[in-house]
C-alpha cells in the first residue's frame, strides 16, 4: 500500500466585487507541494456588454511583486454565465510562490464577483492540522 499524500486548500481571494479598472492579487506559498491547482471562480457579468476580466498566473522565488514572471494569461474571460478558470501547475522545477491577479477592464460597466482557491497536493509532509483557524470541515 502506498503512503497517503495529502492536499490542502487555501482561500486566496475571498468572494468580492470588482468594479471597473480594479485588480485583486494573492500569493500561494507552494513549499512542500508537488502540484497546485488554482481555481478562479467568477459570477456572471452584471451587464451583457461588459468585457470580461484578465487573469494572470505568475511565479517567483520570493514575494516581491516585481520579481514575478508570467506563466499564463487568460484575457477577457467570457462571463455570459458564471464560470471557473482552473490552472494546474506541476511544481517540480518551479519557483516557490505562485501569484494570481484578476483585473477588470476600464469600462464603467465591468463589474464582476470573483473568488480564488489554491490547492496544494501530493504534499511532502502532512499539515499539522487539517484546517486553518477559520476553516470548517465536515467529514461524512
Amino acid at each position: 500500500m502506498l503512503p497517503q499524500r495529502l492536499s490542502t486548500d487555501t482561500l486566496l481571494v475571498s468572494p468580492r466585487a470588482l468594479t471597473n479598472n480594479a485588480t485583486v492579487t494573492a500569493n500561494l506559498d507552494t513549499k512542500g507541494g508537488n502540484y497546485a491547482t488554482i481555481r478562479v471562480c467568477m459570477g456572471s457579468e452584471v451587464n451583457t456588454n461588459a468585457v470580461g476580466p484578465t487573469i494572470v498566473l505568475s511565479e517567483s522565488d520570493d514575494t516581491v511583486v516585481t520579481n514575478f514572471a508570467t506563466l499564463d494569461t487568460e484575457a477577457t474571460v467570457d462571463l455570459t454565465a458564471a464560470r471557473n478558470v482552473l490552472f494546474g501547475v506541476d511544481l517540480r522545477g518551479r519557483k516557490r510562490y505562485l501569484r494570481v491577479a484578476v483585473s477588470t477592464a476600464t469600462a464603467t460597466n465591468d463589474h464582476i464577483t470573483v473568488a480564488s482557491i489554491g490547492t496544494l497536493s501530493d504534499l511532502e509532509n502532512a499539515p499539522n492540522g487539517t484546517t486553518s483557524v477559520a476553516d470548517q470541515v465536515v467529514f461524512i
